[in-house]
């Protein structure tokens, strides 16, 4: 990796402790600060969202069997079918209640990491209030890592100054309403200095590639299926995370397809998007400790679910479409050197 000095003129005394020239970081403690953060448990609200779909979705496949029991033969029993939709509409209460109960616990751990971000930032500005703003740009051009999840999704990866990428491939058809893949990109930075710095950082995620669900068709019950893409730049400074700023994830797509009601062994239905364009991320006022490695996570994250019979699909290695995902680099703004001198190391 090619290492650019950056620097400003130097005064006549250089304090004790100022930005002199960092080493690089030191490699066996990164990877070691990556493997904590890259098989970790996502707590993310969509999460949430989806376990709950996933017990409506048991209780409509389990009413699906037992009112089909009702209809066989010439003739059905309406009180019987007005009972099974009884005992299924009180099943379904009882688990929102379970459920609603479940995921107030699970919210512990998302608020945590919210308080946590926002304690990093308060200090952050506490510590740059009221001074002239004196901001250094850092880029980062080039990721520690390329890391997707589940393993072996991975079809190329390439990483070069400014041309970082990945090609991926994903396709499930196994119902479930709690699912994600995700694809990401590690950057990361030090402070190597004996003083508190404060720090911005910026990145922009260029996809070009498809997402694409289908359904089943069902006489009583159709399937459906749902896919939604977000790009996210989370920021891991030790045992704070920080993830709680708007700016920190957008949405790329989203589709949805279902069946409708419709004769066995017909044609199903099928919904598409192309995935094109730069998605912008950024997260503002970090505070790093002296000596501290920060680790900024780009992701690419896809979360689904299927219903009574369908697919999805990721598709970002169509080689004659130029399908990729690209994280050109990330750049780091220092917002705190030193009045009397400053020179850093960018990696380039």
């Amino acid at each position: 990796m090619k290492q650019v000095k950056v620097k400003t003129a130097k005064g006549k005394a250089e304090p004790k402790g100022a930005y002199s020239e960092p080493a690089k970081i030191d490699k066996a403690k990164l990877t070691a600060a990556i493997d904590k953060i890259k098989d970790r448990k996502r707590p993310e609200l969509e999460l949430l969202q989806m376990a709950r779909q996933s017990k409506q979705a048991k209780l409509r496949r389990k009413l699906g069997k037992q009112l089909r029991s009702q209809f066989e033969g010439a003739t059905f029993d309406a009180k019987k079918i007005d009972q099974v939709l009884a005992r299924n509409h009180a099943a379904l209460a009882a688990v929102l209640k379970k459920e609603g109960a479940a995921a107030a616990k699970k919210m512990g751990p998302i608020i945590k990491q919210q308080q946590q971000g926002i304690a990093n930032t308060r200090k952050a500005l506490e510590q740059i209030k009221l001074q002239p703003l004196v901001t250094t740009p850092i880029p980062i051009s080039t990721p520690f890592l390329i890391y997707a999840t589940p393993v072996g999704i991975l079809t190329d990866t390439h990483t070069e100054p400014f041309n970082n990428w990945a090609k991926f491939f994903y396709t499930s058809d196994q119902d479930t309403a709690d699912s994600n893949v995700v694809v990401n990109f590690y950057f990361a930075w030090q402070n190597n200095s004996d003083f508190l710095a404060v720090i911005n950082c910026s990145t922009n995620l260029i996809a070009n590639g498809l997402i694409e669900d289908t359904a089943d068709p069902g006489w009583f019950f159709p399937g459906s299926a749902w896919l939604s893409l977000w790009a996210k730049l989370t920021v891991f400074l030790g045992a704070t995370t920080i993830n709680y700023q708007g700016t920190q994830q957008t949405q790329m797509g989203s589709v949805f397809v279902d069946a409708g009601y419709s004769e066995i062994a017909s044609p199903g239905t099928i919904n598409g998007q192309d995935v094109v364009g730069s998605f912008a991320l950024s997260c503002n006022d970090i505070q790093v400790k002296p000596g501290q490695i920060v680790v900024f996570e780009v992701a690419c994250l896809a979360n689904w679910w299927i219903d009574e019979g369908g697919s999805i699909t990721l598709s970002f290695d169509f080689d004659p479409a130029g399908q990729q995902l690209m994280c050109p680099a990330l750049q780091v703004d220092l917002l705190t050197a030193p009045q009397s001198g400053f020179e850093s190391t960018a990696a380039l």
